[in-house]
């Protein structure tokens, strides 16, 4: 059998560098929205916040992923109260811009889920009356189970969701670049609110990447010493 050609060993030593550099600005998973929290293993906590809505929905742990398609969120509650919950998500990370969260100054949220409906917001504005558009019933809606009252819930938003051409920002997608903050809250009992989460798609982990790669060039090696 031949070796793998200097090129070829180039190419790999190349890939290596750039996922090195980006792969694990997030996590990479493929999540199962059907209400069973065995596929969260391994996804980090990026915000616990202590129990302090007594008796209503009350905010614990935030978890975000993403694959290539859907990013993926999920929330475990003090409690066993889940609705309703919001997902506010900066789309620029500018606190200036999009809707202020309770006047907190944490977030200017441009689109917005209540539970699973998706909406688009503004400077000032809650709910511009605009929807979303782009896959889940073609109103970039979010995939959520359970759907009523739990201690744990996740969802899935796709990568592909636009804002609605008649509303304010005139179209585009919600993800315009791979980077963006996302607040977790809710306006029952008291209120209660995240910290806001910084958070950057990312690309399969660098394991699964090199595997296929080593794979391609073996299959090419194979195929060169025939």
């Amino acid at each position: 059998m031949k070796c793998i050609n200097v090129s070829l060993a180039a190419g790999f030593m190349a890939l290596l560098a750039m996922l090195g550099t980006n792969a694990w600005a997030g996590t990479f998973a493929n999540i199962v929205i059907d209400g069973a929290f065995a596929d969260w293993a391994g996804v980090p906590v990026l915000d616990s916040d202590p129990a302090d809505n007594a008796g209503s929905v009350d905010i614990a742990d935030v978890q975000i992923a993403n694959d290539n398609h859907n990013l993926y969120i999920r929330t475990t509650y003090h409690g066993a109260l889940a609705q309703s919950t919001f997902i506010a998500m900066d789309v620029d990370q500018n606190t200036a811009t999009g809707f202020d969260i309770f006047s907190l100054g944490l977030i200017g949220s441009e689109a917005g889920w209540q539970n699973d409906f998706a909406f688009e917001q503004f400077t000032g504005v809650y709910n511009t009356g605009w929807g979303l558009s782009g896959p889940n019933f073609g109103g970039g809606h979010a995939l959520m189970s359970p759907f009523g009252d739990s201690s744990s819930r996740e969802w899935s938003i796709s990568l592909s969701a636009m804002f609605n051409p008649a509303g304010l920002y005139g179209g585009g997608s919600i993800f315009p670049d791979r980077n963006f903050d996302i607040l977790m809250w809710t306006d029952v009992g008291a209120g209660d609110v995240s910290r806001p989460i910084s958070y950057m798609l990312t690309v399969p982990e660098p394991t699964s990447c090199l595997l296929g790669l080593m794979g391609c060039c073996l299959l090419i090696g194979k195929r060169r010493s025939k």
